[in-house]
């Protein structure tokens, strides 16, 4: 999930009118829009689970976890070309 800027609504008026619920609407579309979109993240702790060990099927970009020749395992990104 994308991050997330706090998106204050509109105060509401006395009465209801268009420029009210028109406000009221981008705000709503400006946090659909944040919430659904692919964003960075920074974070301090990543848990990946039933990480796959293999890159047959998985697509460019994917991570796995590969095991070195020396049997140290790394989390790696499937690259173009790999099998």
């Amino acid at each position: 999930m994308a991050r997330q800027v706090r998106q204050t609504l509109p105060d509401p008026p006395p009465e209801y009118d268009q420029q009210y619920i028109a406000a009221l609407a981008r705000s709503i579309n400006n946090y659909m829009g944040q919430a659904q979109a692919l964003g960075e993240v920074i974070a301090a702790h990543f848990i990946m689970t039933d990480v796959p060990t293999a890159t047959t099927g998985l697509p460019v970009g994917t991570m796995y976890l590969k095991t070195l020749t020396s049997g140290e395992k790394v989390l790696t990104l499937v690259l173009a070309g790999d099998p």
